[in-house]
């Protein structure tokens, strides 16, 4: 029996089951089953199976499925034996009835510094809230929405070029390595929170995006910077595509340029590719644009 074997046997919880979509589930079943010699299952929460995870986890000798939600549900509330339940950036909201089961101790890991951006895509709403920095949280889970006791915190400034894309790759970094400095305290089920203070702000849904997509032109330069970094997903669909109405269009684009460059003066000049936004602190490029009728869908 390997060294491993023998510490395994004196944990509280021998099973684990993983929830999520990707990369940060993958990285906390492997650890799981490979340096602790937990039995682990990864649960896909996606509204689809992902070949992509499917493929990573058989690789690792990992158990992978996908389940409507309604069974998945009804595996977690029947679980009948002592299993660490991990949510790892995983949006699905837990039911009630899973949470009722007293033989799962059910943690998460929410991307920002709770109580601040409860619910779904908190790193966009940290950058176009402007904060100076955001991180990740692992708590417990509780009926109310990311409301459970704080396990560990870690944080990462934000700086005027982050977009959400690279906010959010920091942020499972900071994930990873937050599980492993708790997960002995959890697999002994010694690990104890700190409950949250205040009242907790309003939670944010998938659906919900800074001013609805709708970009003003208006608006100051560090504002409409924070706005399309925000939106910025690197080219994954997670949020509506960014617009500007103008003559009952929306105007759309491929990418832009931000530039803190000074200016000696203040317009807005639209060219047949373009459009040029120039503030005091600096310039801004939409490039690629193209319309589309506002009846169209815009998502």
């Amino acid at each position: 029996m390997t060294e491993g074997n023998l510490k395994n046997e004196n944990y509280m919880y021998q099973k684990a089951v993983i929830l999520g979509t990707g990369t940060l589930a993958l990285s906390c079943a492997s650890v799981l089953a490979e340096e602790y010699m937990i039995s682990s299952e990864i649960y896909d929460t996606g509204v689809e199976a992902s070949k992509t995870l499917e493929r990573q986890a058989k690789g690792r000798g990992l158990k992978y499925q996908w389940m409507k939600r309604k069974e998945l549900a009804d595996y977690l509330a029947g679980i009948c034996e002592p299993a660490l339940l991990v949510s790892a950036i995983n949006p699905w909201i837990i039911p009630g009835r899973v949470l009722e089961n007293g033989n799962l101790l059910a943690v998460n890991c929410h991307q920002a510094l709770l109580p601040d951006h409860p619910g779904r895509n908190a790193e966009m709403w940290a950058i176009y809230e402007q904060d100076e920095k955001t991180g990740i949280t692992w708590h417990m889970i509780r009926p109310k929405v990311d409301g459970g006791e704080i396990l560990i915190q870690k944080e990462v400034p934000i700086t005027k070029k982050d977009t959400s894309f690279q906010i959010f790759r920091k942020q499972i970094n900071l994930a990873q390595e937050a599980f492993l400095d708790i997960l002995e305290e959890l697999l002994n089920g010694t690990i104890k929170g700190r409950a949250q203070d205040g009242s907790q702000p309003e939670i944010r849904y998938s659906w919900e995006t800074p001013e609805d997509g709708k970009l003003n032109l208006e608006w100051p330069f560090d504002k409409i910077s924070a706005f399309l970094r925000a939106l910025d997903y690197g080219g994954l669909e997670v949020v509506k595509k960014p617009y500007i109405e103008k003559n009952e269009k929306n105007i759309f684009w491929k990418s832009y340029k931000i530039k803190e460059e000074p200016q000696e003066i203040e317009e807005i000049c639209f060219d047949r590719d373009e459009i040029c936004i120039l503030r005091k602190e600096g310039k801004i490029l939409l490039k690629g644009i193209y319309e589309e009728s506002c009846s169209d869908n815009m998502n």
